[in-house]
């Protein structure tokens, strides 16, 4: 999927999506996990309170708008739903590096670290 389609934008985000679980809570607000109806893509949905910084939220959409790499999360679009702002991204199932050394339950090896950190300078 490369974005969402108009017609799916203009339609209520409930109508569009099936919320699976919560992910956790991310820095402006709770990230859930989501199905897309029409493709059954699942996909990462983040709301946002709407009474939160929205300048700083703006300027995250808009640099994920202008990425187009495998080493940033896609944006699809965005919906205003009561008071939260949906925010549609590309699902990431491996969860974050602090996820996955909990899972291992050890810290990781120089050559992981250095692989984690070759992969998030191409995407720099």
């Amino acid at each position: 999927m490369k974005k969402l389609s108009e017609e799916s934008l203009t339609r209520q985000p409930d109508e569009v999506f099936d919320i699976i679980c919560k992910l956790g809570e991310g820095s402006y607000g709770s990230v859930y996990k989501a199905l897309h109806k029409e493709s059954e893509q699942v996909l990462a949905i983040k709301q946002v309170p709407v009474d939160t910084d929205l300048q700083e939220i703006i300027k995250e959409i808009s640099i994920m708008q202008q990425c187009d790499s495998p080493y940033v999360v896609k944006y699809y679009g965005s919906y205003f739903k009561n008071t939260d702002l949906w925010i549609v991204m590309e699902y990431c199932g491996a969860g974050s590096v602090s996820d996955i050394m909990r899972l291992r339950k050890k810290t990781l090896s120089e050559d992981e670290i250095a692989t984690i950190l070759i992969d998030t300078l191409k995407g720099l």
